[in-house]
């Protein structure tokens, strides 16, 4: 399964997808069944897609030194608010999820 140019595969009832950006390789984590994905996510993720770049952009800025981390997880939550986590470029460290509005 395609969205917004990630390709989605199931396991059990998670969707993971796999994504490019100017950032590198992102991961996509969407909730569902395993037959497909919950549309409210999709729904989310794919408001969020509609300007990846500028979306990641302004999100990273919320991040102290933002030019130490690059995003490597996007993942809306129950509230169906996208959520992206990032990673310091120096370190490996994961820094928790910030989220998109």
């Amino acid at each position: 399964m395609e969205i917004c140019g990630a390709r989605f595969r199931s396991e059990n009832a998670l969707w993971i997808g796999d994504l490019m950006s100017e950032f590198g390789h992102l991961e996509v984590l969407l909730d569902g069944t395993r037959d497909a994905p919950n549309q409210e996510h999709v729904a989310a993720f794919q408001r969020f897609a509609a300007d990846l770049q500028e979306n990641l952009l302004k999100v990273r800025k919320q991040i102290l030194f933002p030019f130490l981390y690059r995003p490597f997880r996007i993942a809306p939550n129950l509230d169906n608010r996208v959520g992206i986590q990032f990673k310091n470029k120096l370190t490996g460290k994961q820094v928790g999820m910030f989220f998109w509005d």
